[in-house]
């Protein structure tokens, strides 16, 4: 069954657009290289645009953690985190349903 992680985060005032270039240049240079990976959604809320919710969906738990373990996927974290109020909040389960168009 598949991973999911889903996480909130807010945004530090200016640099929302660091944070979806982040997002971004993972997609661009990391994900290709990512076992696993099926895929990532940032949303950003429409009350309050600094603060987002992103998930990330793997094959399987292993695959994430190991992406998560990678140095690569690090160096990208702490890049993603300096753009940040605080750490996000995470929450990681397992996928029970989806529905697409």
């Amino acid at each position: 069954m598949a991973h999911v992680e889903v996480f909130k985060f807010r945004v530090q005032p200016g640099k929302r657009q660091n944070v979806i270039d982040s997002f971004n240049r993972w997609n661009a240079e990391l994900q290709t290289k990512v076992k696993g990976w099926e895929r990532t959604a940032v949303v950003s809320k429409l009350d309050n645009p600094d603060e987002f919710y992103a998930m990330v969906r793997f094959d399987t738990t292993e695959n994430y953690n190991a992406n998560s373990d990678d140095p690569e996927t690090d160096r990208w974290y702490r890049q993603l985190r300096e753009n940040l109020v605080a750490d996000p909040e995470w929450f990681g389960g397992k996928l029970e349903l989806a529905f697409d168009a």
